[in-house]
């Protein structure tokens, strides 16, 4: 694949995945301008990257979302539901996009086509709001010129104009028409007028505002419509153009304000989107003055473009955007910083491969080091001096390894809000599509976990949403007949607990409905009626991870199929996780995660049976004891022991694995008790041995997928050491 092909992918998603933020956060707040220009760079950059790798019919889609928001930036359109979700569209076709570009590194052949969809979709949705979109309300045609002989020659300052006319009630709002006024960037003069006759003393109203405020200021048209915007029904706003100028410079001042911009675009710094962020601006500065008929200042600026793109340096192309205005370059006293010299960079992308090489090397070096350990335990039989100094210069040893590990793992480890950050769009069309108002509130999305585990955790997230939107959450009319906020709440907490992530995802719906379970489960026979009769309520909700488990009466776009919880259970116990419920009747149910940190880097206990070691995932174990044999009895075709009076299934680890085990003449059992997804078991083995920190390596080829088998390492002795799932062993 092309480099810049390859770099565009990248940064592209980057931007898409800042985007959907914004504009997720701003359907929440639709006066958040630091959104609304965070989600705006985002797409003007997306277009700039797309023109990089001549992606035409990209840049073309992104640019009618691009003029949704710029026009929202001047308030001559407001922020929607609709243009949220016509924005968003166009993300996830780009996605499309992008996706079909990773598989064939080529364009898409069919991307003029959608583009041409997506360009629809935003010229139907403007048409619809260009109906409803409130007008001011009439007004002179030459007040703004009374203005400014009224202020005098201050007037020869202003660039625009305003005119407002405050609703009558605006005082019972909590509206100041002139503190607002006096707001205005650059304001120069503040004028005010009756908007009616004045009414006599005796039936004035002095709660009724009946004003006209007019004021100059020294800022652009865009910027003051900006501060008004959320009263531009009640405002006219004008701008003052002085022809002479505009004569002189040959550019009228709305193309002039875009080669600002992008004059100004470029002297934002940070290496992030840099490239996206020059190759945006030089495209439109140049396309700006073809418009404008002056093709010797669009070549200048294009071979300007091309060599800033190559030298990493953007003072040349703001020379030639600044020569374009008729202004002098930027001062040789204060240089923007090239591209590629904004200081340090703080990021590094590394190929993902070249870190699980370093893996791989650190794992050979930690079984070089457990090597050296049994060598200095076999010389330890002589109590030599030279054993000593050995000893001495392990634990050394010991340590560096350790720091390197860590330092290593540390390259793997991705925040969670990686896969945290898609969940708030696909719960906005699940609330839609169900008719069910919610929000997604998130805690600790910065907390950090292996890269297996955060790219895993996505689906199992999302299947336990829609669980909780089409299970869980109820109606609005049952919420309002319940006493609950009208609009439902899903809380997703990620954190760290000592060596473990754990991820809980709540709701506060209805709950899991026990009888429901109950029923379904007498219904399909998976349980008898006595064992049914003599479960808890916590082990019958456990009973949703049985495979094909499901409540549900009819099948539905989001669940109802059977491919339930159990499915999530076996997501997470592939990388050494566990999932547990809680539910309470009418307040709603939590999922809890709980993920291993890392799933190269295990710690495990060496245990021995049938005259072979394997090892054993030590969070796995709750504890381990000698027993009289004859304390584990037969239950039907298993093992049983009763420990502190409750009765725990017993599994015998040789015959679990199919070895042949010698008759044991010991009168004593030992037992490794642990605990596999909330449930008790135990685990007969010979003997219990060391403890030890290994780099566990998954089976691939013909050995992949082996039951009971988690993966394997090497001893210090060079043996081959078995690490159990024991999920599987005890299924």
């Amino acid at each position: 694949m092309n480099e810049f092909v390859e770099q565009f992918l990248v940064e592209s998603r980057e931007h898409i995945e800042q985007a959907t933020a914004d504009l997720l956060a701003l359907e929440k707040t639709p006066d958040d301008r630091e959104r609304l220009d965070s989600a705006f760079r985002a797409f003007h950059t997306l277009k700039g990257s797309a023109g990089i790798v001549d992606f035409t019919a990209m840049a073309h889609a992104v640019h009618a979302a691009e003029d949704v928001l710029s026009e929202a930036r001047t308030g001559a359109r407001a922020i929607t539901p609709g243009s949220i979700g016509d924005c968003l569209a166009c993300l996830d076709q780009v996605i499309r996009w992008l996706d079909a570009m990773a598989v064939t590194g080529a364009l898409p052949p069919a991307a003029t086509a959608e583009a041409d969809a997506i360009v629809e979709r935003f010229a139907r949705g403007a048409s619809a709001r260009a109906a409803t979109w409130p007008k001011p309300r009439s007004m002179p045609a030459s007040w703004e010129e009374e203005l400014r002989e009224t202020v005098g020659g201050i007037g020869a300052k202003a660039r625009t104009a305003v005119r407002y006319i405050p609703q009558a009630d605006c005082f019972y709002a909590g509206e100041d028409p002139f503190a607002r006024v006096a707001t205005l960037p650059g304001l120069l003069a503040i004028d005010a007028a009756p908007a009616s006759p004045w009414p006599p003393l005796d039936v004035l109203d002095p709660f009724a505002c009946n004003l006209v405020v007019m004021a100059l200021t020294a800022s652009p048209r865009s910027e003051v419509i900006a501060a008004m915007a959320d009263v531009m029904s009640q405002c006219d706003v004008q701008e003052l153009v002085d022809e002479r100028v505009e004569d002189d410079r040959k550019i009228p001042l709305q193309a002039r304000e875009i080669l600002q911009a992008q004059m100004n675009l470029l002297g934002e710094t940070g290496a992030h989107g840099a490239v996206g962020r020059v190759a945006s601006a030089g495209v439109a500065a140049s396309n700006v003055l073809r418009y404008l008929r002056r093709p010797v200042d669009a070549d200048n600026v294009a071979r300007a473009l091309d060599a800033t793109l190559q030298d990493g340096d953007p003072r040349a192309l703001r020379a030639a955007i600044g020569l374009a205005l008729n202004q002098a370059p930027p001062a040789a006293t204060t240089p923007s910083a090239p591209i590629e010299a904004q200081g340090p960079a703080r990021t590094l992308r590394v190929d993902a491969a070249r870190i699980d090489a370093l893996v791989n090397l650190t794992g050979e070096l930690i079984v070089a080091k457990n090597s050296i350990g049994h060598t200095m335990k076999l010389g330890q039989e002589n109590d030599s001096a030279l054993t000593a100094m050995l000893k001495d210069r392990f634990a050394t040893l010991d340590h560096l390894v350790g720091e390197l590990q860590r330092s290593v793992l540390g390259m793997r480890v991705l925040p969670l809000r990686q896969a945290f950050q898609r969940l708030p769009r696909l719960l906005r069309e699940m609330s839609t599509d169900l008719g069910k108002p919610a929000r997604l509130f998130v805690e600790g999305a910065e907390t950090e976990a292996d890269k297996a585990i955060v790219e895993m955790l996505f689906e199992p997230l999302l299947h336990v949403l829609r669980n909780a939107m089409d299970h869980g959450i109820e109606d609005a009319a049952t919420r309002a007949e319940r006493r609950k906020a009208s609009v439902a709440t899903i809380g997703l907490r990620a954190g760290r607990e000592g060596e473990h992530v754990v991820v809980e995802l709540s709701d506060d719906g209805a709950g899991i409905d026990v009888a429901r379970i109950r029923q379904v489960a007498l219904e399909r026979s998976i349980v008898s009626d006595e064992l049914l009769a003599g479960m808890s309520d916590q082990e019958i909700v456990n009973m949703i991870f049985e495979p094909g488990f499901s409540t549900a009466r009819e099948v539905t776009g989001l669940s109802g199929r059977g491919v339930g919880m159990d499915a999530v259970r076996a997501a997470v116990g592939r990388l050494g996780g566990q999932v547990g419920v809680e539910s309470h009747a009418g307040q709603g149910t939590t999922v809890r995660f709980t993920l291993p940190f890392s799933v190269l880097m295990t710690r495990v206990m060496v245990v021995g049976a049938a005259g072979q070691c394997f090892g054993i995932p030590l969070d796995a174990v709750v504890e381990t004891l000698r027993i009289e044999a004859d304390r584990i009895v037969p239950i039907g075709s298993t093992f049983a022991v009763v420990l502190r009076n409750r009765a725990i299934p017993v599994l015998a680890l040789s015959d679990a694995l199919g070895l042949e085990q010698e008759e044991r003449g010991t009168p004593e059992a030992t037992l490794v008790v642990t605990n596999i997804n909330g449930l008790h078991s135990a685990l007969r083995v010979d003997r219990v041995g060391e403890r030890m920190d290994v780099m566990l390596k998954p089976f691939d080829g013909l050995l992949a997928g082996m039951r009971g088998i988690a993966g394997s390492t090497l001893l210090g002795d060079g043996s081959v050491l078995l690490v159990l799932d024991l999920g599987e062993l005890f299924r």
